[in-house]
């Protein structure tokens, strides 16, 4: 099965790491903390914006997706949270994220699901860190490698026996992406098919705190990606993409973007994210 990619489109700037910038002896890094030596440099890489991306409306190809093949899928949510809940700590503990469980068990047929991480942003009119939720994310990334995933098994079960036996099922970590109001046209998700994304494009990367390193990856743009982005999404309509999969290897790239389309009197996007264990 082969996606045709004569479909709706938007061209957009994607900003990826520029191949080969850092130093030949070291492993790409940024410091997320202030160093107490001024003159350490924060970063020791490059990226380079890319214009003119093509990238493809998902919207005609929502039953036809699949984690194992394009690395994503899309889903319709029926909410029992308002627009408020989100932001009330108790309510997405045992409101949203359950349903969410109960979704992948019964579209997947997983056994169980362990909540990582729930990551709410905010825009204002440009991507970056700023204000007290996160902004969109415009570097194309993947966020789990496959050791770290690994090692995140006993953490989310709290039992090491336990954790031993989800290591010989299968697993994989997912993104459960969607906004919290539509129909969303400021900084969507862009999301690339993982059967187009080349290994050698795939960079390890440290992000450095000033108490652990977690290990990341970024992209270097390759012609050869196939981006998509699901126009005008709704509330109600979620993305899964896959990060890491211990049985179909790969990971799906991704970013936020800035779709020159975009009316400019469109609200800020809000959105949230949540990243969950999955074990089948």
């Amino acid at each position: 099965f082969e996606i045709s990619y004569i479909m709706a489109c938007t061209e957009a700037t994607l900003t990826f790491f520029e191949r080969g910038s850092w130093p030949s002896h070291q492993r790409p890094y940024e410091l997320l903390f202030q160093p107490p030596d001024s003159d350490f440099p924060v970063c020791n890489y490059n990226v380079v914006r890319v214009p003119n991306v093509p990238i493809h409306d998902l919207r005609p190809l929502k039953d036809t997706l699949s984690l194992d093949r394009e690395g994503f899928l899309l889903a319709d949510l029926n909410t029992r949270m308002d627009y408020e809940n989100y932001f009330d700590q108790e309510k997405l503990k045992s409101i949203y994220m359950p349903e969410i469980k109960a979704l992948l068990k019964e579209r997947l047929g997983i056994r169980a699901a362990y909540v990582h991480e729930c990551v709410i942003r905010r825009s204002d009119d440009k991507g970056g860190h700023l204000g007290s939720f996160g902004q969109p994310i415009p570097n194309v990334h993947t966020d789990y490698t496959h050791d770290y995933a690994l090692e995140l098994i006993e953490q989310l079960t709290g039992d090491k026996t336990q954790a031993e036996t989800i290591k010989r099922s299968r697993i994989q970590m997912l993104n459960v992406w969607k906004p919290l109001k539509g129909p969303l046209r400021s900084w969507p998700l862009a999301l690339c098919d993982l059967q187009s994304l080349a290994r050698d494009d795939i960079v390890s990367f440290d992000e450095v705190h000033a108490t652990a390193v977690l290990e990341s990856q970024q992209v270097v743009y390759n012609q050869s990606q196939k981006w998509f982005y699901l126009s005008n999404q709704l509330a109600t309509e979620l993305i899964v993409f896959k990060s890491m999969d211990s049985t179909v290897p790969g990971e799906v790239a991704h970013a936020s973007f800035f779709d020159p389309t975009c009316p400019n009197s469109e609200p800020p996007r809000e959105s949230i994210e949540l990243r969950i264990l999955v074990v089948y």
